[in-house]
Formats: C-alpha cells, structure tokens, sequence
C-alpha cells in the first residue's frame, strides 16, 4: 500500500458531500437501534425511577442515561438521510416526517437528561421527598406539554418517513412494520426486566438495518440524484 493511501481515502470522503453524507447517514442508521439496545439493556430495573433502585445503581443510571442521549442524537442523522431518500419520490412526505422527527428527536436530547437528575435527588433526599419532586416536575405544564409530550413526535417522523420509502419501492412492505413493533415493545413491557424491553431495538435493528445496507452499498451518484430504489432484478 503506498503512503498515504488510507489518509488520503479519509480526505476524499471529506470532501465529497455525497460520500460524506450517505455513510454518515449509513453508520446512524445502524448506529441509532445498537445504541437504544444498550441504553435499554443497561436501564435499573423497574418501570418507575425509584430513588432506592437508583441508589443502588447509581452506574447503571449514568451510563443508561448517556447511551440514550448518545441514541437521541443519533436520530437526527437518521431522520435526514431518510428525508434525503424521498426527496426527489416523495418530497412532501419527506419534509414532513423531518420536521416532525427533527422536533421529536431535540425533545428526547432534553428529556433523558432527567435520569441524572433523579439520581441526584436520590442521593441527596429521602425517598418520600425524592418522589415527590419527581412528580411534581412531572406535572409541570412546561415538562409535559412542552418537552414530553413532543419527544413522541420522533416515533410518528420516522413512522411517516418508512411508509414514504414503501410507497415509493424503496424500501419492503415489513419496514415499518417491524420498526413500529420495535417502538411498541418498551411500551408493553414496562414492568418486565431491562432484557426483554431492549428486544424492541432488534426489531428497529432489522427494519432500519436493512435501510443502511442499502445506503452503504449504492454508488454516490445514486445518492445525489435520488435514485434510491433497488435495481429490478434481471433474473
């Protein structure tokens, strides 16, 4: 290998948009449901945050709460690079699911930053004062109208972004499918251990997985023109 040669990969995928864009847009993809799978499986038990379960899992906590910040900020990748792929098929559905998802996606960064909080509170506090506080913050208007309810808003960009790639033959009828059972499972098993609430990121892992093979693999030329649909087969 001649010298420089791998620098010298590293400093045209810099500065080619495309490349830079498709791959970063790739590696999220896979990235975003790795990350949410630890962030899960890492989770104190419990489907409340009880001060005395963060107490005695004061790592866990912390290092649950960075991978779901680490899983937040890995949407925001996600959800532009599926809006890139509709952009030419599907603008309007695209801009749609981005906005929507965008929105949600900035409204996670700024909720899972409560667990340290919380852990705090539960070290600092009695338990009956600790809850109480929780659940006041809880009920603030600011907290629920303003930050908790919109984190949702994620879920339903990316939902409306998938049912765009089927529509437009991009992606598999199974797609979205499989990534709104994944956003479900957590939902349903609340009550159970961290290990069975992190399943649902396999299924996310399947669907959006499958999305960035697709990326990763197609030329860069596809990527600028919008030509994201597989090639018909010839068999």
């Amino acid at each position: 290998m001649r010298p420089g040669t791998r620098s010298g990969f590293g400093e045209q995928m810099l500065k080619n948009p495309d490349s830079f864009r498709r791959i970063v847009a790739g590696v999220a993809l896979l990235a975003w449901p790795v990350l949410e799978f630890l962030a899960f499986l890492t989770s104190p038990p419990g489907a409340e945050h009880d001060p005395a379960v963060f107490r005695e899992h004061p790592a866990l906590v912390q290092v649950s709460g960075l991978l779901y910040l680490w899983t937040a900020l890995a949407l925001i990748p996600v959800v532009l690079g599926l809006a890139h792929l509709l952009r030419h098929r599907a603008p309007v559905t695209g801009n749609i699911g981005a906005a929507l998802g965008l929105v949600g996606a900035g409204h996670a960064l700024t909720l899972f930053t409560t667990d340290f909080y919380d852990l705090a509170l539960a070290q600092t506090l009695p338990d009956a004062q600790a809850e109480a506080v929780t659940a006041r913050a809880g009920e603030l208007p600011g907290f629920l109208y303003g930050m908790l309810l919109p984190g949702f808003l994620a879920h339903v960009g990316l939902l409306t972004l998938l049912v765009g790639l089927v529509v437009t033959g991009v992606a598999p009828w199974w797609v979205p499918l499989a990534a709104l059972a994944g956003t479900v499972v957590p939902f349903v098993t609340m009550d159970q251990p961290p290990a069975v609430q992190s399943t649902g990121a396999l299924l996310h892992l399947a669907a959006y997985g499958w999305i960035a093979l697709h990326v990763l693999r197609m030329p860069d030329a596809g990527w600028r023109a919008g030509l994201t649909a597989p090639p018909p087969s010839h068999a």
